[in-house]
Parts: structure tokens; C-alpha cells; sequence
């Protein structure tokens, strides 16, 4: 008792000096590690002003907040003899009868991403959660085997119990089901579908946990996948979270959003980034069934060249960023891009306003109102730096437009989870498939095209009219963008 009454004694003398040495020690190491692991040389100086005149609790910020690469258990540790390989060789680049034009873009592809084209896969549309909701449903209805599931959000409402209704009677049919809510998207529905899940006997788990001694230092980075795969025979995928939301027909807030039902071989490497991902959450390495080319007959609609690029704080970091930059470069008459936040980076805007001064045709579609209100002030701050150069922005006057689909030409396809903003390219771990078919462009060109009809255009001569105090206000937020 009396060692404690010592040591508090000597506390309560010394605590300035105890704060001021935890300071510079805190400082010191957070500073190094901004030097040595940040990449962006403003985002690395402000990090570093913040935990030098923010005493501890700058540092407390950037060890939560600051910290956006992490090493992937998935790829260090999973026995490599039972990973599927779907890397191409070399001296073996299969272009499958694309246009020349592309050849040179396909093989810097693969230098990007090394990660085979394939095709015979099978790509349908999926307009709101009014059509993708009813086929996910029926797809986990007719499951014999397997299951895997993954999504950010995993709404417990009238939607979201239909879901877990589905996976629990799968489950009691002797299929193998295996769900992956992420650490903070569990959290929108107070974690009760989980809880529910669990109690039908559903094996679920946690990216990342949000409340745990090794996730809490990665929170800023979540799992923002959506993928479904069943039997290996069909997948899909898309940036459609489980919420009732998404049934725009009868939603109290509606939200108008894509998803994809996937057959065909690309369906093993959509599988594949599940059990990456499930293994990184539990350490358990699940075996799920591949694709069988035998069921293309019956299945397959169209032909679509196609195959996954992931892109995460880990090793397939940038992969994404450097797949849309590469594509632009081969642009020769239009970019349309439906995107529910526009914030890029300076490099991805810089290729859009190349392909622009070339002469390409670069139109923009986002929601008049998104969900998220100072990310509209930052969008609005930088409207008129945008469509300098010829780009065209429409606003959305639909509910909020969540659909991310990147078109160019009439041939090359973007689809998947994957928003143009810094928590997209940069925290989140995201799914997209590349895809080259026409009949598919088609279709997405004409979606885009009905969503550009509800739209309005923004002019140079509206931005120039906003009131001072909002130029102020949007311009504020906008020096903030890289951590949005």
C-alpha cells in the first residue's frame, strides 16, 4: 500500500514531464512511421503536423486513423498447393479475339494485375434490389452444396430476414454456408443479423472486428465487398448492400442501385477472393466447389471476356486505381461513369482530362443529394475544376443513385463495389470485375443513358453563382477529401 502511495506521489509531482516525454516518444515513432509507409507527401506533412502539435491524442488519431496498409495473413500463410492458380504465363498472353486497339491495354493488364482474362462467362444485369434480391433468394434456395456470402451492410429488417430465413434453410439441407460481415458494417444493424445467423447455426464471421485488441488499429479499414457464389455455378456481385433500402418500389428512403448475377469460369476467381478473405478473418482455409464448364450450355447468354481485380490496403493495393487509369489511355470515343461519390485523386482526374482534350466523349453521372451531406459539398467544390476541360457532370435528381459502373467505348465494362473516392482506392477492400463484351456495354450504355434523362447538368455559370459562404464551406471540406 505504501509502494502505491509512493508511486502515486511521484506521479502527481511529475505528471508534465510524464505527458511531455509520452508526447515526444508517441511523436517520434508516429513521425517515422509516416515517413517511411505514407506515400502522398501532403497527406504525410499534415499527419505529421497533427501528432506533433496535437499532444498523445494526434498520435491516438493516426495509429486509428492513419494506418491504411496492413499485412494479409490470406496471402503470407495459405498453403499454396490448395490455392487456385490464376496467373497467366508469360509467353502466353490470350487476347480471345478482342479488337487490336485493346491488346496493348490487355497486356499492360496483365502486368498490373497478373490475373488471366477468361471467357465463355455469362454477365446479367440486375436493376435495384427489386430484381437482385428475388434471384439471390433463389439461387440460395436451390443450393446443393455451398454457400458463401459476403456484404458490408447486412440490414436485420423485412429484407434482411428473408436472407437469413434463406441461409438457415440451406443450412438445415446440409449445405455448407459461410457468411463475412465486416467489423464495421455489422455495426448499421446493431450486429442482430449476425446474432441471428448464428443462431440458426449459420457460420459467420467478422473482417476486421471493430472491438478487438488486434482490429482496433486497422478501423479505418473495412471490407466493402458484396459477393455471393453458390455451387460454383453462378455469383454475384455488385455494389448492392442486403437492405430493404434497395426495393426502391416500396422503400421508405429508397436507394437505385446495380448488381450482377456471374456464370461461367470467372466465377472461381470471384470464389476465390472470398476464401482469401474468410481465411484472413478465421485463419480457416474453406474448400469451395469450381466452376464446372459442363453447365455453360444451358447457362451462358452471351460471351464476356472477364476476370476479377481486387484491391485492398494489402498487396493488391492500387490495382483498381492503375486498371482505370490504363483504360482511359485507350479511350477513342466515350467514358461514361455512374458513381454515387466523385472525388478522385489528381492522377485519376488528370487521365480523365487527357482523355477529354483528346477528344473523348467524358460524362459523369452522380446523385443530386448523396447520403452522406459534406461529401456533396466536396463533390461541389470541385465541379468547376472538372468540366473545364470538356468533362460533363450530371446530377441525379432520382433517390440516391449508389450504382458504380465505368463504360469506355463500346466494348469495355467496370462493375462491382468500387466508388471514386479516397475510402474506395485506398481503405476499402473492393471487388470488380473487367469486363469486354458489347452486348453487355449495350446494355449498361442504355441504363446509363435513362439515368442521364433524370439528370441535370451542372454549368460553369450555376457554380460561379453560389454564394460566397457555401464557396467557403465547400472549399473547407474539400482540403479534408483524402480522408473521406
Amino acid at each position: 500500500m505504501q509502494v502505491l502511495e509512493t508511486l502515486f506521489e511521484w506521479i502527481s509531482f511529475h505528471w508534465v514531464t510524464i505527458i511531455v516525454v509520452l508526447h515526444i516518444g508517441l511523436s517520434v515513432v508516429a513521425s517515422l512511421h509516416v515517413l517511411l509507409f505514407k506515400e502522398n507527401e501532403r497527406t504525410s506533412l499534415a499527419w505529421i503536423g497533427l501528432v506533433i502539435f496535437s499532444p498523445v491524442l494526434g498520435s491516438l488519431f493516426y495509429w486509428l486513423f492513419g494506418i491504411n496498409r496492413i499485412r494479409r495473413i490470406a496471402k503470407r500463410e495459405h498453403p499454396h498447393s490448395l490455392k487456385q492458380d490464376f496467373r497467366y504465363k508469360e509467353d502466353c498472353i490470350a487476347f480471345h479475339g478482342l479488337p487490336k486497339h485493346w491488346h496493348s491495354s490487355i497486356t499492360a493488364g496483365y502486368a498490373l494485375h497478373p490475373v488471366h482474362y477468361v471467357d465463355e462467362n455469362s454477365v446479367e444485369l440486375l436493376v435495384n434490389g427489386d430484381n437482385a434480391y428475388p434471384a439471390m433468394i433463389k439461387s440460395i434456395q436451390s443450393a446443393k452444396q455451398h454457400i458463401v456470402l459476403s456484404s458490408y451492410i447486412f440490414d436485420y429488417d423485412s429484407l434482411g430476414r428473408q436472407f437469413v430465413n434463406a441461409l438457415a434453410q440451406a443450412k438445415l439441407r446440409g449445405v455448407v454456408v459461410h457468411v463475412l460481415l465486416d467489423g464495421i458494417g455489422v455495426g448499421y444493424s446493431w450486429r442482430k443479423s449476425d446474432r441471428a445467423l448464428k443462431s440458426r447455426g449459420v457460420r459467420t464471421a467478422q473482417f476486421l472486428p471493430a472491438i478487438s485488441l488486434t482490429g482496433i488499429r486497422f478501423i479505418n479499414l473495412r471490407n466493402h465487398r458484396k459477393i455471393l457464389c453458390v455451387d460454383g455455378e453462378e455469383a454475384y456481385i455488385g455494389g448492392m448492400n442486403i437492405s430493404k433500402n434497395n426495393q426502391v418500389n416500396s422503400a421508405k428512403h429508397p436507394i437505385d442501385d446495380v448488381h450482377f448475377r456471374v456464370t461461367g469460369p470467372v466465377i472461381d476467381q470471384i470464389s476465390q477472393v472470398f476464401i482469401e478473405d474468410w481465411f484472413f478473418a478465421t485463419r480457416e482455409l474453406i474448400q469451395f466447389p469450381t466452376y464446372k464448364a459442363i453447365a455453360l450450355k444451358s447457362k451462358v447468354g452471351n460471351k464476356v471476356v472477364s476476370r476479377v481485380i481486387q484491391d485492398g490496403p494489402d498487396e493488391h493495393h492500387n490495382r483498381i486505381r492503375w486498371t482505370l487509369i490504363n483504360a482511359l489511355v485507350y479511350a477513342q470515343k466515350s467514358v461514361r461513369i455512374i458513381t454515387p461519390y466523385f472525388i478522385p485523386d489528381q492522377t485519376l482526374m488528370t487521365s480523365l482530362h487527357a482523355a477529354a482534350l483528346r477528344g473523348v466523349s467524358v460524362e459523369i453521372i452522380v446523385p443530386e443529394h448523396s447520403n452522406i451531406l459534406f461529401v456533396d459539398w466536396v463533390m461541389e467544390a470541385n465541379y468547376s475544376r472538372i468540366i473545364e476541360h470538356g468533362i460533363k457532370i450530371f446530377k441525379n435528381k432520382r433517390p440516391f443513385d449508389h450504382s458504380k459502373i465505368v463504360l469506355i467505348d463500346d466494348i469495355w465494362s467496370f462493375i462491382g463495389s468500387t466508388n471514386w473516392d479516397a475510402r474506395s482506392l485506398e481503405f476499402n477492400f473492393e471487388i470488380n470485375l473487367e469486363c469486354f463484351d458489347t452486348g453487355l456495354n449495350t446494355q449498361l450504355t442504355e441504363l446509363f443513358e435513362k439515368k442521364k434523362f433524370n439528370a441535370e447538368q451542372v454549368l460553369e455559370e450555376d457554380m460561379s453563382k453560389l454564394p460566397i459562404f457555401k464557396k467557403v464551406r465547400n472549399n473547407l471540406f474539400r482540403l479534408f477529401s483524402p480522408y473521406l
